[in-house]
């Protein structure tokens, strides 16, 4: 599912019950909508490889993959953004500032909960960043027990982006809940184009 970032507020509700796509498949399930844009989420195995303290999100544009996995590790909840350059060339992107990635959870209404670049200062010059062809860069983001019980009970999508890209990525939170329900073998991702949270402050 691919939505512009401006009408989160309107389709959110709906987009986060389509986020996930259960069943069990042993070839990769992809959509795409537009050109060059879509979801690639690798699938397989046997339905036990499912768990409900993890999940997991990605796509692919041109020569750029990115992928997001989201745990609930022992109460601790830990994000890990990996963008790989399938290209023969360097990939590089400038940079408002010295920010070059950032992760939020939301609420059902697309409210922004937690944002790991809030309270962080980045250097106020132009930037840039760049990923060598055909490697990853990994960015990683932890809340810690009291932080996470805190949103928990209302967050819904984890959310990860390069700055100054067009594109983010989200997947569900993870809920050991899930256990008792059909196993959810696919996690889907949700790519939002560019603008500013519906329900930011």
């Amino acid at each position: 599912m691919i939505v512009i970032r401006k009408h989160l507020a309107k389709i959110f509700a709906v987009s986060t019950a389509a986020v996930f796509l259960i069943g069990v498949s042993t070839v990769p399930a992809s959509a795409g909508v537009g050109t060059g844009i879509g979801i690639s989420i690798p699938t397989g195995g046997s339905s036990k490889s499912a768990s409900p303290s993890k999940t997991y999100a990605a796509f692919r544009t041109g020569k750029l993959a990115e992928e997001l996995t989201v745990e609930d590790r022992h109460g601790r909840l830990l994000m890990e953004f990996k963008v790989t350059n399938l290209d023969d060339n360097p990939y590089t992107v400038s940079h408002r500032n010295g920010q070059v990635y950032d992760f939020a959870i939301l609420d059902k209404n697309g409210k922004t909960l937690y944002r790991w670049s809030d309270g962080t200062t980045f250097p106020q010059a132009l930037a840039t960043s760049t990923i060598a062809a055909h490697q990853s860069e990994v960015y990683q983001a932890e809340l810690d027990r009291k932080a996470y019980r805190k949103l928990k009970e209302d967050a819904v999508l984890v959310t990860a982006w390069l700055t100054d890209t067009p594109y983010v990525i989200s997947t569900n939170l993870p809920t050991r809940s899930a256990a008792a329900s059909p196993p959810a073998v696919i996690h889907g991702g949700i790519i939002l184009g560019n603008g500013h949270w519906a329900y930011d402050d």
